[in-house]
Formats: C-alpha cells, structure tokens, sequence
C-alpha cells in the first residue's frame, strides 16, 4: 500500500510539472502572437489562444490577463457595435485574473483600458463616466507599483484624452509619456512571462504629438 500511495505520489509530480511546463510554452507561444498583432483579427485569435490556455491552469492569472488585454486592444479597433460585447467579455476575464491574483498592477491597467475603450460607442455620452474610470484604475495601478511602466501608460493616456480645461490635452500628457519611457528602462519584469509591452506604444503616442504639435506651429 505505500509503495502505491508512493507511486501515485509521484505521478501526481509528474503529471502537474508536465501540465506547468505546457502551460509556459503556450504562454510564450501566445505572447508572441500577441506582440506580433497588428489587426483586431489578430488580437482576437491570439486571445482566443489564451483563453483556450486558461482552461488547462485555471489559478494562474497570465492566460487570463494576456486574453482580456488582446480582447480590449481590438474593441479599440472596432466599429461601435462590437466594442460593448468584446469590452464585456474583457472584463470577465480581468475580474477572473484579479481574482487570481488581488491587488495586481496589471490587471488595473487592463480594466482602465477596457474602461478607455468603451468610451468609443459614444464619447459624448461615456467620456465623462468612463473617463473619470480609467483615471481611477490607472491611478491605483500606479499606486500599487510605482515601478509598472504599463501604469504610468494608462495615466499618460487618460491624461492626453482629458479636455485641457479639465487638466489634460496634449501638452499635460507629453511628461507622462516620457516618464513611461524612463520607467521602462529600469523596470525587471518578474519572469520572461509576465507582461512588458507599452514601450512601442508610447513612442507611438509620443510621435503623434510631436506630428501634431508640428502641423499647428505657425509658418514662417
């Protein structure tokens, strides 16, 4: 009898190390998926991948993070109809992952972006409500980890798409960016897994100012 009890103690071993060492592989292979998107196509099928993941290891919270981050990064990119349903089933699966994993950085910075992106449907209507939300979750992630540059991006943002008479615009939201950057040149993520994207994004952000601030500079 212990000899069996040894043996399936054993198996159980095997059997969760081989499940863990899968799950990592098909991490990776998703993050790169997801780094490599450039369509909402693309961000759907790679959260589809990530959602298939998050079946197999139901208590880590990455395959649910990377698959609510993929989801709210094509509702930015879709016709109206579709944001509210992709930006729903974003928050389920933050609300998933924080569940995983309480007071995380990251998932706050996934729920301001899917709050920002709501706001597309009818920013006359939802600027205000949603705005004053991704405020607030970008606020908190930041308060949570100073470090994250991903927090500091979400900042950035609601600060670019706060009106100037509120304490927002263009010329509020440059500093911002910029100490994403220099936040993003310090910052260790915890594994190759955890997620580290925003430096692309920012300098995106930043060239768009830079283009804008040039159009409206008076000839000479």
């Amino acid at each position: 009898m212990k000899l069996y009890t040894l043996t399936i103690a054993i198996f159980s071993v095997f059997t969760v190390s081989a499940q863990s060492a899968s799950y990592k592989e098909g991490l990776k292979k998703n993050i790169q998926l997801f780094e490599s998107a450039k369509t909402p196509a693309d961000f759907i099928k790679a959260a589809n991948g990530f959602e298939a993941l998050a079946k197999t290891e139901k208590k880590e919270w990455l395959a649910f993070y990377y698959a609510g981050l993929c989801d709210a990064l094509a509702a930015f990119e879709k016709p109206t109809i579709e944001i509210d349903p992709l930006c729903n089933k974003a928050e389920a699966l933050a609300n998933k992952a924080d569940s995983l994993s309480k007071n995380n950085s990251e998932v706050l910075v996934l729920k301001s972006m899917i709050v920002a992106a709501r706001i597309n449907v009818n920013k006359a209507q939802r600027g205000q409500k949603y705005g004053a939300m991704a405020t607030k979750f970008a606020m908190e992630a930041v308060k949570l980890n100073e470090a994250n540059p991903r927090a500091h991006f979400v900042k950035a943002k609601a600060i670019l798409n706060t009106p100037p008479a509120l304490g927002g615009g263009e010329k509020k939201a440059k500093p911002a960016f910029e100490l994403v950057l220099e936040k993003i040149k310090t910052y260790k993520p915890e594994s190759s897994l955890s997620p580290s994207w925003g430096k692309e994004e920012t300098e995106k952000e930043l060239k768009k100012m830079a283009s804008t601030s040039s159009a409206t500079k008076p000839k000479k």
